[in-house]
């Protein structure tokens, strides 16, 4: 009878092991989803400050070409006038 009872208090201790190792790893996985989350969240914040730095060299390449657009008739005018 003693030997039925060792045999179930080792099945009861591998339970006890395998909730325990599945607790951990669920834990672990848990941090390694915050993790990613709050990279992810990172890198939104850095695409939305790269969307807003490009929207400004755009407006600036845009006031650029005008400028040039504009000195370019400007001189054509004077050397019409010149000419």
């Amino acid at each position: 009878m003693k030997n039925k009872r060792d045999v179930w208090d080792y099945r009861d201790g591998l339970e006890d092991k395998l909730i325990s190792r599945l607790s951990s790893i669920e834990a672990h996985m848990e941090n390694v989803y915050h993790h990613v989350k709050r990279i992810d969240s990172l890198l939104e914040k850095q695409n939305g400050r790269v969307r807003k730095n490009e929207l400004i060299i755009n407006k600036w390449k845009g006031i650029a070409f005008g400028v040039f657009i504009a000195s370019t008739a400007i001189s054509s005018l004077i050397g019409i006038m010149i000419g």
